[in-house]
């Protein structure tokens, strides 16, 4: 790649938070190293990701749709990418290199080390350990009860959430978004807080626990041991294809997305020992 390319704009991205963790974020990061200027367009919820590495940060909210994979139903990361280009201005940057959202390799199939070409360049992610110094919460676990209506089925059940708070007792925070995640009563509602200071409380907690979502592959990434449980399938993508800096991670799979309570409890309280 030529030292004249000297703007990269990348994004906007609309799809799921777990592969914006591991199938898009970290390229971008390499791929900075190869420009003056970084531009990236994403949600508001996500500029966290980049900070260590983005010169400019653009909030894109589309809502055509269910966020899934890479993309988002019914949305055009092509229109709102020329609409944004020219409500910001960017067309005054020179030397730009567009990177819009794409399938880099199968995710969540392929590892998390999965190369692909780009301007002639060879690029791999580049992960690094989320923390937050600054944060002063701190719980012993960490809820995420996904509510969400694209496979609705897969929801875990309130029933089961308020027994494992029961069982687990200590200091507990529900997170996620208030759309799409629950607070289970008698935890400390952190839905929708600051990612940064997600990246504290996850970084800290003793243990997250939740089925398979973007927010358990958030503690992955913040070094957090995490408890998940959803079909065998999914294994391999939390024990090794998207788990960069190997944190601890129980998976459980018997009883695929609806495991009891007592069980998971059960099955924490043995791999705990080996921590």
């Amino acid at each position: 790649m030529s030292n004249s390319n000297k703007t990269l704009i990348a994004g906007p991205w609309s799809g799921e938070f777990g592969w914006e963790l591991f199938a898009w974020h970290a390229y971008l990061r390499s791929l900075s190293e190869y420009y003056e200027k970084t531009i990236i367009i994403s949600r508001s919820l996500s500029r966290a990701l980049y900070e260590d590495f983005a010169d400019q940060f653009i909030v894109c909210e589309p809502c055509t749709g269910l966020p899934d994979a890479f993309f988002m139903h019914g949305h055009d990361p092509g229109v709102d990418l020329k609409r944004i280009i020219k409500e910001n201005h960017l067309f005054k940057e020179t030397n730009i290199s567009l990177m819009v959202p794409r399938r880099i390799g199968w995710p969540p199939v392929t590892h998390y080390t999965e190369k692909f070409v780009f301007g002639g360049v060879t690029i791999g992610p580049k992960y690094v350990i989320f923390k937050n110094d600054d944060n002063n919460l701190q719980y012993d676990y960490i809820f995420h009860a996904r509510n969400r209506k694209l496979r609705e089925e897969d929801n875990w059940s309130l029933k089961n959430w308020l027994m494992l708070r029961d069982c687990l007792g200590g200091k507990i925070a529900s997170i996620g978004t208030k759309e799409e995640a629950l607070c289970i009563e008698g935890t400390d509602d952190l839905r929708g807080v600051e990612l940064k200071t997600l990246f504290g409380v996850l970084n800290k907690a003793k243990c997250a626990f939740g089925p398979s979502s973007g927010p358990m592959h958030l503690a992955s990434l913040c070094d957090c041991p995490h408890v998940v449980w959803s079909k065998e399938a999914n294994r391999l993508r939390y024990l090794d294809n998207w788990n960069p800096h190997r944190t601890p991670i129980l998976f459980l799979s018997a009883h695929q997305w609806h495991p009891e309570a007592k069980y998971v409890y059960e099955q924490f309280e043995h791999w705990k020992e080996t921590l």
